[in-house]
């Protein structure tokens, strides 16, 4: 049930995942490859469901059998013992629905059973999270005292299945005080790469070291006080806005709330509509794409932490949005360490180093104008993305 499971999460993710990025997959004409790998996934999930519901029905039958069996002997013995005058009419009356009542209830339980297996494989991955333990205080102050970040990843691997590796083999370097860009088409790893680093999931091979320690060895909570993440999917609580910053920073005072925000042009938006107790509607649904991101990163500078990770932040959103967001990355790597994960090559232009990553592995590294003089893969998705943009703004003009 659990490899069940994590075919059919694999396969909505994988459709999610191709579907948010139908247009890249066009740019680079990769669109007929992926849809033979959702072929592929969607014919395993067909043979396992298949298994699946064979199982089911065989349970539901036995289930049944037991089930009218075990009635239809508790009502024959009961005509039996009324012939043999050992009861009255009401007795067996009674005998029969107390009969009925005690073994049909039974067919229920084939299919519970398999209800609460899907349960208990569906939350496998929250207790994993949840159950996640705490290690070794002593290295996390080790890692506070020394303000300035560096992310080392050595031989890394990791996989959501057996079939295909989402990671394979892979080693770089994270300094501070710059800004490092992972790149590459979409499910080539960039997302699974960032939530590793933030220590989501645990990989199979390898090691992440946080200024030379691991970050199996970081106590959690004082780790997440340090390295802050900004995704394409920032949750905003439906409550006011000052309970959505203060999560951030419980300590924060008014005029610091509004500092961030004025970072990221939201202040006067904010004081025109009731302030720091404007209620927002659960996911910011009261919001546009542009705001909900533009908060979420006043919410993270709130947090002030060492390390920022942008995954897919600037996905999706207005480009007066974007245009803010990358303006604050840019200044943030003065004093911090910044990773920007993209499928927009534009924003990778000012990096100082900048990973392409292809099925999980490390293709290319350098600055812009190095990779561009190499004439690689990340020089042919440059131009390409750049005659594209260049199409769309002569078909606006």
């Amino acid at each position: 049930m659990a490899k069940y499971w994590s075919i059919y999460v694999g396969l909505g993710s994988s459709f999610l995942d191709n579907l948010q990025g139908l247009v890249t997959l066009k740019i680079y004409r990769d669109d007929a490859y992926k849809a033979k790998q959702m072929d592929i996934e969607a014919e395993q999930f067909r043979k396992i469901t298949m298994k699946v519901l064979t199982m089911q029905l065989n349970s539901v039958s036995i289930m049944d059998l037991l089930a009218y069996g075990g009635a239809a002997i508790g009502i024959l013995t009961a005509l039996l013992q009324f012939q043999a005058g050992q009861i009255g009419v009401f007795a067996v009356i009674l005998f029969i629905l107390l009969s009925s009542e005690f073994f049909i209830p039974l067919r229920l339980l084939g299919s519970f059973f398999h209800v609460a297996m899907n349960g208990k494989a569906a939350s496998d991955k929250i207790f994993t999270l949840l159950d996640t333990p705490i290690d070794n205080p002593k290295n996390t102050m080790d890692l506070l005292q020394n303000y300035h970040m560096e992310v080392e990843v050595r031989q890394l691997q990791f996989a959501y299945n057996e079939e295909k590796k989402a990671i394979d083999n892979l080693s770089l370097t994270i300094k501070p005080n710059q800004l490092t860009v992972f790149v590459g088409k979409s499910g080539c790893g960039k997302s699974t790469l960032a939530a590793l680093l933030m220590g989501f999931y645990r990989p199979q091979q390898g090691k992440i070291l946080f200024n030379g320690q691991s970050i199996d060895q970081l106590e959690r909570h004082d780790f997440y006080r340090k390295v802050s993440l900004v995704s394409h999917s920032s949750y905003v609580f439906k409550g006011s806005l000052r309970e959505n910053m203060l999560m951030a920073n419980p300590q924060a005072d008014e005029q610091q709330i509004y500092q961030v925000l004025e970072q990221v042009n939201l202040a006067d938006f904010v004081r025109q509509n009731g302030g720091l107790d404007m209620l927002l509607q659960s996911r910011g649904s009261n919001l546009s794409g542009g705001q909900i991101q533009r908060l979420a990163l006043a919410r993270a500078l709130l947090h002030d932490a060492q390390m920022y990770i942008f995954d897919e932040a600037t996905s999706n959103i207005d480009i007066e949005s974007e245009e803010i967001i990358l303006k604050m990355i840019q200044q943030l790597k003065a004093n911090k360490t910044i990773v920007l994960i993209s499928h927009r090559l534009a924003n990778a232009v000012h990096a100082e180093q900048i990973y392409l990553l292809d099925k999980g592995r490390l293709l290319e590294q350098g600055d812009h104008a190095q990779l561009l003089a190499a004439e690689g893969q990340y020089a042919q998705m440059f131009n390409q993305q750049k005659s594209l943009e260049q199409i769309r703004e002569v078909n606006h003009a």
